[in-house]
């Protein structure tokens, strides 16, 4: 089978009645019976995954509606439409299950099936049971062509049917009461199938949506899957080239700052060949004035950790001078704590002085030089 094939299935309303099947090949039907027994009256094993399988409800069941909202926009006017179909039913709503056609014409009526929740549930569990996952379910009266003046007749499956301009019987109901005197035509059998064909295609309402819409599952097939990864190969290829040729011009950027840094700092230490040995040339000229890299960070590092074993003592200035020694005024309430500091800082290789004073409030001061 291909795309092109399915399987039409009419059920009845009476419980011991069978069904009624036809397989359509290429907008043909092919094959016909009663029963459940289509895949050996078709000499298959099962139905292939892509054929599109049908089910049309007992007429008796599926009540259709008529319903014009011209002053409301589609999709609101189905939306409307489906309420007051349910609004209008004697079974509580919440056992109802309406659908609606996809009308998207306001000046024409809205077209809604009204069956039972319970039905719907039953079908579906029947064509599961029966190796059947409907794609569509067409109410039995939308096989009938439109009729704009009178009804129309046919049989669909083993019912009796009649559809009118806005109307749709059972055939038991078609009552004088209600058809009164107007015209029935009778559909050929032929007409049916072909509209039931048609349907495959184009359903005029298909019932499989809200609650009972069909899941869809996805599958790979392994021609998709090689163009995935295909393209997920040359996606991770084109990052990588990416992030290589931002490494090179990183790498570049560097080269050329590490050159230009290099030219600038032979200015100074001429006979340096490195960056390196440029840094080091230069740390050694600054150290040897008093102004190296830790001229000013190394003796104030000192002078802090030795008041951390001083609680009583407090820094009350701090500079620097041009030559690199460390200045400060040590405060504390007795002289033997700032001792201490001193103490440590000589422990610590520094080279200190030390000029005691007094500040008014009576606390002693040490104005105190730091040198590594």
């Amino acid at each position: 089978m291909s795309r092109s094939e399915a399987l039409i299935v009419a059920l009845p309303e009476a419980a011991e009645a069978e069904p009624l099947w036809m397989r359509v090949v290429d907008g043909a039907v092919v094959q016909s019976g009663a029963g459940a027994n289509w895949l050996a009256a078709c000499g298959l094993a099962a139905l292939p995954e892509d054929a599109v399988v049908m089910l049309v409800p007992p007429a008796p069941l599926v009540t259709l509606h008529w319903v014009s909202y011209p002053e409301l926009p589609a999709r609101q006017g189905r939306a409307a439409a489906r309420l007051l179909a349910l609004a209008g039913a004697i079974v509580p709503g919440d056992q109802l299950f309406a659908a609606s056609d996809e009308n998207d014409d306001p000046a024409r009526p809205h077209l809604i099936a009204v069956g039972a929740r319970a039905d719907m549930q039953h079908w579906l569990l029947w064509a599961q049971h029966h190796g059947l996952d409907p794609d569509i379910i067409v109410p039995a009266a939308l096989l009938l062509p439109e009729i704009s003046d009178g009804f129309g007749r046919g049989v669909v499956g083993a019912e009796t049917v009649l559809r009118g301009a806005d109307m749709a019987l059972a055939g038991d109901l078609a009552l004088p009461e209600l058809i009164g005197d107007a015209v029935v035509r009778d559909v050929a059998a032929e007409e049916v199938n072909a509209r039931a064909i048609a349907a495959l295609e184009r359903p005029p309402l298909d019932m499989r949506q809200g609650d009972f819409a069909k899941r869809v599952r996805r599958s790979l097939d392994k021609r998709t899957l090689e163009r995935i990864i295909l393209w997920s190969a040359l996606i991770l290829l084109v990052s990588l080239l990416i992030a290589l040729v931002g490494m090179v011009r990183q790498h570049a950027t560097a080269n050329s700052l590490d050159a230009d840094s290099l030219a600038r700092a032979q200015q100074v230490v001429p006979g340096a060949s490195d960056l390196g040995q440029a840094e080091a040339e230069m740390d050694r000229q600054l150290a040897a004035r008093g102004a190296g890299s830790y001229a000013f960070t190394a003796p104030v590092a000192g002078l802090l950790s030795a008041m951390q074993d001083a609680p009583g003592v407090s820094l009350t200035t701090l500079s620097r001078d041009p030559d690199g020694m460390i200045r400060a005024t040590l405060a504390a309430a007795k002289a033997d704590d700032i001792n201490m500091v001193l103490l440590a800082l000589q422990a610590a290789g520094f080279t200190i002085t030390a000029t005691p004073s007094q500040d008014p409030g009576g606390r002693t001061l040490a104005d105190i030089t730091v040198r590594s």
